[in-house]
């Protein structure tokens, strides 16, 4: 059975407009840095009756503006008859003014888009919308460690916890 997507079409609109109408702000600055990482995660999913573990990928593509980063990402949940695949496309705050290196606090959201695909049935792809916090740690290696929760706010599962690994 797939989950419930209870969020009306108006509310979708409102969304798209004010990321779109922030685009141009965003635009006009240059990038602040350019350090590109990939990663790997997996984790646990929670989706009203569906129960998941999941893995995928993450790209860092550095800061956008100071202290916010824009990581995209792609991960696959498997288990109860159902598989999700998620391409997600985080904006994260680091909180420099909480934690000092070589830690890292950091909160955000994600606009994502679900392919929810049961083992029998139809398969629907939906726009969704994710809060997150993270904890991440930067190793001697330079290569990072991170776990993070994640709430879905529209069209997305209620609960995920990852746990992630950056190499570069």
């Amino acid at each position: 059975m797939r989950p419930h997507f209870p969020a009306p079409a108006a509310g979708r609109f409102v969304l798209v407009a004010l990321l779109l109408a922030a685009l141009p702000a965003g635009a006009q600055e240059a990038p602040v840095s350019s350090n590109i990482a990939f990663g790997a995660r997996a984790g646990y999913t929670h989706w009203e009756n569906v129960n998941q573990i999941h893995f995928g990928a993450h790209l860092k593509l550095g800061e956008i503006l100071p202290n916010v980063r824009l990581t995209p990402g792609v991960e696959a949940g498997l288990g109860d008859g159902v598989t999700i695949i998620t391409v997600n496309g985080d904006v994260t705050y680091d909180f420099t003014e909480f934690v000092a290196q070589p830690w890292n606090l950091y909160g955000g959201g994600s606009l994502s888009f679900n392919t929810f695909k049961p083992d029998a049935g139809d398969t629907a792809t939906d726009i969704g919308l994710s809060a997150l916090l993270g904890l991440e740690r930067t190793l001697a290696s330079g290569h990072r460690a991170m776990a993070e929760i994640r709430a879905g706010l529209i069209d997305s599962p209620g609960f995920k916890l990852t746990f992630g690994y950056t190499l570069f």
